[in-house]
């Protein structure tokens, strides 16, 4: 069987889903008839035209979940084969069939949609409306997207998979760079900075440690998504802590390399990459309980409350006097973990999909 592609994401987006994108794509090989980018049957070969195409399709899709009597002249895509939708949101776009693949990452804009840009829960709400309709192939990143995904929308579709995302390739390669104002030994958490990802209470209970007057650092890393202002004014006051920003691979990769535990007490994540990438590098990780990340990291992860700043304070101090035994242990049990995400069984796992449902 071969299926078209909705590739549209990558006209705007550069995160995990791009790469997995990617991925997924050149694993299914002459699988893939044929990827769309928007209304383009190709990616723009110019900065200039990406970001034309890409504002062009936002709007496209704007307009079909707000001003649908507008656009009811302008036809909805349908390609002869089956498409694979690498994000629900472009469903929006184009008339979703059964044969149809969506592949769902978590649906964090309809259950908490204040963790968002305003309108994302709008797109969302319209993209699974259509899906619930229809009743497609279903592929999610994890179960715990699956299993909330079921409970919003029943059961009863097509098919319903979970694939999870595999490692990247290249994460550990290269040469490490240090980042300026940065010295050992500190603890990380790398991921966009705001109310979802719960920087400004990790950045408190950093504060309430002691770990500061006894020489640690606490670096954050990342880009700004709603609420990152607050995580910014509080990290200004608070010794010891340091956000650098957007930081290169190499740099990356040397904060990786030298910190001495990794924290994500995120309240709402998809899948979580950055607890693989730092089990990658042998970080022990404290990270939100009961959530993703636990199904993610699996039982070597060190879990904390993420509501409640005296358990961080707790975690964060395990992480600052853990012993070499208990470091090791925990490091060797989470890389037994990780060969859930062995790059090629998830992706023939694509593959073996994509020949079963056809």
């Amino acid at each position: 069987m071969s299926v078209d592609v909705d590739f549209s994401l990558a006209l705007n987006d550069r995160t995990g889903k791009f790469f997995l994108g990617n991925d997924i794509i050149s694993s299914l090989g002459s699988r893939v008839a044929r990827v769309r980018y928007g209304r383009l049957h190709g990616f723009p070969r110019s900065d200039f035209v990406r970001r034309v195409a890409g504002r062009l399709t936002h709007n496209e899709t704007m307009a079909r979940v707000y001003w649908s009597w507008l656009i009811s002249l302008f036809p909805v895509i349908r390609d002869p084969r089956p498409t694979l939708h690498l994000d629900p949101v472009s469903v929006v776009r184009h008339r979703l069939e059964a044969r149809d693949i969506v592949l769902c990452h978590d649906v964090g804009p309809i259950t908490h949609p204040q963790y968002f840009a305003p309108g994302v829960d709008e797109l969302y709400l319209r993209a699974y409306d259509q899906i619930q309709r229809i009743k497609p192939h279903m592929v999610f990143v994890s179960k715990t997207s699956q299993r909330e995904f079921h409970r919003l929308y029943g059961n009863e579709y097509a098919s319903s998979n979970v694939i999870y995302i595999p490692t990247r390739l290249g994460a550990k390669e290269g040469e490490g760079c240090p980042v300026d104002g940065i010295s050992r030994p500190f603890l990380l958490t790398v991921g966009s900075i705001g109310d979802r990802k719960n920087q400004a209470c990790c950045i408190e209970a950093f504060a309430a440690s002691g770990l500061a007057e006894k020489g640690w650092q606490y670096v954050i890393v990342g880009g700004g998504e709603p609420g990152a202002s607050t995580a910014v004014e509080l990290a200004k006051q608070t010794p010891g802590v340091v956000l650098p920003g957007y930081t290169s691979d190499d740099e990356l990769r040397w904060l990786y390399r030298n910190a001495s535990g990794f924290v994500l007490m995120s309240l709402l994540e998809g899948f979580g990459m950055p607890v693989i990438e730092a089990i990658e590098h042998d970080l022990p990780c404290l990270v939100s309980s009961s959530s993703i990340l636990t199904e993610i990291g699996g039982k070597a992860m060190l879990d904390a409350d993420p509501l409640d700043r005296k358990s961080i304070v707790t975690g964060m101090r395990s992480l600052a006097v853990m012993s070499g035994e208990e470091r090791s242990r925990r490091i060797s049990q989470a890389h037994t973990h990780l060969r859930k995400f062995a790059r090629e069984p998830i992706l023939a796992s694509w593959r073996e999909l994509i020949d079963r449902i056809g």
